[in-house]
């Protein structure tokens, strides 16, 4: 046997204290990211900062969703992903929807915002619903393959695996009379 094939699935991702340092790290980087935004914008420029603290939420959440693939666990980074996409979707609902209260945006400029937005929700959760259908079907795929993992192996010098009927035969069949000698007469 190969000594670098695999014989069994890897052991299970240890979720350690690290995960967690590494998302809360992150959280406050973040959460400084959009003090900083909302220090620096110019006075009586407030709906804009929010709006761009919205946008860099949802940033930060595709970031988050895009880091999953490179853990075992990546239970840390869908949660920071999930938080990051709730936040950035009510940030800017809340600031488009609230502009023309605050003389900030007219009515048709908000109803047009707001179709935006509801176009960027219906795709999120368009691409949210593919991805949970795509990981089901890897974990299907995963329970055929540790099946297939546990099945013994076959040899090639067995008799039934030589002979098995997914086997081609090599030779046709002979026909009856074809290969015996003919018979002498008295």
């Amino acid at each position: 046997m190969n000594s670098a094939a695999p014989t069994r699935a890897s052991p299970p991702a240890r979720q350690g204290w690290s995960a967690a340092l590494l998302a809360g790290l992150f959280l406050v980087a973040a959460a400084l990211l959009f003090t900083l935004i909302y220090i620096t914008v110019p006075q009586n420029h407030e709906f804009t900062a929010l709006l761009l603290i919205g946008v860099v939420a949802l940033f930060f959440a595709l970031a988050c969703n895009l880091a999953e693939s490179a853990s075992r666990d990546p239970a840390a980074q869908r949660s920071l992903a999930w938080g990051f996409l709730a936040m950035g979707f009510a940030t800017l609902f809340l600031s488009v929807g609230l502009g023309p209260t605050y003389n900030v945006e007219s009515v048709p400029s908000m109803l047009f915002g707001l179709l935006l937005l509801v176009i960027l929700l219906a795709v999120s959760i368009a691409l949210i619903f593919w991805r949970a259908r795509s990981l089901q079907q890897v974990a299907h795929q995963e329970v055929a393959r540790e099946a297939w993992r546990s099945e013994s192996p076959v040899s090639a010098f067995s008799y039934t695996s030589a002979h098995s009927p997914s086997v081609p035969t090599t030779a046709p069949p002979t026909s009856p009379g074809v290969g015996t000698p003919p018979t002498r007469g008295p």
